[in-house]
């Protein structure tokens, strides 16, 4: 890390010396000249020491490593974030041009420790900036490992997906908000990810019904189930069994009715679900029908 604190004291102590120097220079410019001095020797002080040469390459030397290390940490946030590297180009020096006509004069040593100053100050900025969004940047990632769904059920496969069909017991053409799972009566029902439960008992339609809010916003949805084996405000883990499978309310047989909501509105399960693999294919129990 930069040795920002140093760096502030030598500039300071660099600009003093700038001043000095110049004024030095001004006030002893009118002195007459000293008859006991040699002819080849001056009163006047030197203009920039070796040895402030020196400091300013070494402190420039530490700037430039601070440079790559910042460049570094930048090219991992663009991987971390999943952008465009090509837009984010940290190995290349940044794209800049302008006419070539206009005047030019040198830096005085004022305004050089100046610049440095500056310089120094946004190196600095820009460093805990990159490594507060990198400590953001990892810490969503996390909570997105935590949140990748697992499957609702073990076993089982799909009766009925997420769209319009036609109503199993009113036979009439509605859309259907969830996906429905048809399994074993009594088999487990699992979180699909970490959450706190927002809703577990009767409503209806649904019969017993879980509602689970997650920390991306999500609320899943766990209906017909035979069995409730949580409760209000409880924490759930990914995986966890929170109840079993049943046909309560309106269904003509045993299946997990599952729902995603995001701000109220149904989603699409699968677009959540198909990032990790399916259960495994269950033979429908005869007799039996998900509705």
């Amino acid at each position: 890390m930069l040795a920002g604190a140093g760096l502030g004291v030598w500039a300071a102590s660099q600009w003093n010396l700038a001043e000095r120097t110049s004024t030095d220079t001004l006030s002893q410019s009118h002195l007459p000249p000293d008859p006991a001095l040699p002819p080849s020797q001056s009163v006047l002080p030197a203009s920039a020491p070796d040895t402030d040469v020196d400091v300013l390459v070494a402190r420039l030397g530490e700037m430039q490593s601070e440079l790559l290390r910042l460049n570094a940490l930048g090219e991992r946030l663009v991987k971390m974030s999943g952008l465009d590297s090509d837009d984010f180009d940290f190995s290349a020096p940044p794209p800049q041009g302008g006419p070539g006509n206009g005047p030019v004069r040198d830096y005085t040593i004022k305004e050089l420790v100046s610049e440095l100053g500056n310089m120094i100050d946004l190196i600095e900025d820009r460093s805990r900036k990159l490594e507060r969004l990198e400590a953001s940047l990892s810490q969503r990632n996390l909570r997105a490992l935590a949140l990748a769904p697992v499957w609702p059920v073990r076993s089982g496969y799909i009766s009925s997906p997420y769209g319009y069909r036609i109503h199993p017991i009113r036979k009439t053409r509605q859309f259907h908000a969830g996906v429905d799972f048809a399994a074993k009566r009594g088999s487990p029902i699992l979180a699909v990810a970490d959450g706190v439960v927002d809703f577990s008992g009767w409503r209806k339609g649904y019969g017993r019904v879980i509602d689970i809010r997650h920390a991306n916003g999500l609320v899943t949805r766990y209906a017909h189930n035979d069995a409730n084996l949580v409760q209000v405000g409880q924490r759930v883990r990914k995986g966890e069994q929170i109840g079993k499978i049943g046909s309560s309310g309106l269904a003509t047989g045993a299946h997990l009715h599952f729902e995603v909501l995001r701000d109220g509105k149904t989603q699409d399960p699968l677009t959540y679900l198909d990032s990790t693999p399916r259960p495994t294919t269950l033979a429908a129990v005869p007799g039996e029908r998900a509705g």
